[in-house]
């Protein structure tokens, strides 16, 4: 059994996150636990589909790190009750805990850092982004292994959203 994990020396031509993923991602996330509407009052945090656009776009998430940080998230939400409710923003988290555990789990130490998800999300300190990690790791009970059949069944069950793929 193999596994789909980039070392240092291959070379990974960055190609933006195309929309279809973007929409997808944003859909699945309103879609992982009920959470409270935007505030009326002023709140610094965007709406998701522009957060998710934004982080994308400023930390370069490549597609492959999109694919597993989507399966990560159906592991998360198969975990929940189905019930289980949030804060507005708890989807904003959500993400930026997933791509950020996608991406060491890909890249190593070359992936995201705490440091570089933080700034891409313009709202979210270091130490919160490092506390989200720690939360989506203990909730995934830290299995983030993800092998080729995986990310094959899993594109082939959802190409039809994924069409770029």
């Amino acid at each position: 059994m193999s596994c789909t994990v980039l070392s240092a020396q291959q070379t990974v031509i960055y190609r933006p996150f195309p929309d279809p993923l973007i929409n997808f991602t944003t859909e699945f996330l309103c879609g992982i636990l009920n959470c409270k509407q935007r505030p009326l009052r002023h709140t610094r945090m965007p709406e998701l589909l522009l957060f998710v656009t934004r982080v994308s776009e400023r930390s370069k998430i490549s597609i492959f790190t999109g694919i597993i940080a989507l399966i990560y998230l159906y592991r998360l939400k198969a975990r929940l009750p189905a019930k289980a409710q949030g804060e507005y923003g708890t989807s904003h988290r959500i993400f930026l805990a997933s791509i950020l555990v996608a991406s060491k789990y890909l890249y190593g130490p070359e992936g995201l850092g705490i440091r570089s998800i933080s700034e891409a999300s313009g709202v979210f300190n270091p130490a919160e982004v490092s506390r989200m990690e720690k939360e989506f790791l203990k909730l995934l009970d830290y299995r983030v292994w993800v092998n080729d059949e995986e990310i094959r069944l899993f594109l082939e069950e959802h190409k039809s959203e994924l069409y770029f793929i």
